[in-house]
């Protein structure tokens, strides 16, 4: 970047008199690259709500919190596989033609960048689910587990079929049996009891 360059941004960025167009926008074919760029590795909670109520398949929705915050409360339909058990050899058990959703507990927590990053390290298609299982309950959408039945939560392995009805990826058992290996110690640590998945 060129002096010239540098010191008209630094103008830009050192501007108290206009907020929204001190810094100059994007032009549109620029813009249209981000946005979309973004879209190819975000999705949030409406959209995946909507293509699971209308039964489209090709995804399978992953919480990647550890096993007791997912046994108190996850998405309906979403398999356990935490990003701390995602191996190489986990992850070889995954179905390719699927394009995996992750999600953590909410904004504040990585976890699903974290396993979006894991999936993507092995050659699988991921996105993230912004706002995680936290800005899905905030749009009413419908969750499984302990929390909201008082009843144990099934097991992936046991049930594959989401809340369409349609079936989960043949990889709900490798993932559920990886996602078995969760450290105990681990899994005792405070920050689990607020769902946080680190």
């Amino acid at each position: 970047m060129s002096q010239d360059t540098h010191r008209a941004l630094w103008a830009e960025l050192s501007d108290e008199e206009k907020r929204v167009l001190a810094i100059r926008p994007a032009d549109p074919a620029e813009a249209l690259a981000h946005f979309t760029g973004r879209l190819r590795f975000e999705t949030d909670p409406y959209d995946v709500a909507a293509d699971q109520r209308a039964g489209h398949g090709g995804f399978t929705v992953l919480d990647v919190r550890r096993r007791p915050a997912y046994d108190a409360e996850h998405v309906a339909g979403a398999v356990h596989f935490s990003h701390h058990d995602m191996t190489p050899e986990a992850l070889a058990a995954l179905d390719p033609d699927q394009v995996y959703v992750t999600y953590g507990w909410g904004p504040g927590c990585n976890g699903g960048i974290r396993g979006a990053a894991k999936l993507s390290a092995a050659g699988l298609r991921a996105k993230e689910m912004m706002g995680g299982l936290e800005y899905w309950k905030r749009g009413g959408y419908p969750t499984s587990g302990t929390a909201t039945t008082g009843e144990p939560a099934e097991s992936p392995a046991a049930s594959t079929t989401g809340e369409s009805g349609a079936t989960a990826s043949p990889a709900a058992a490798p993932a559920a049996a990886a996602s078995a290996t969760a450290r105990a110690a681990a899994d005792a640590a405070p920050a689990l009891r607020n769902g946080c998945c680190i």
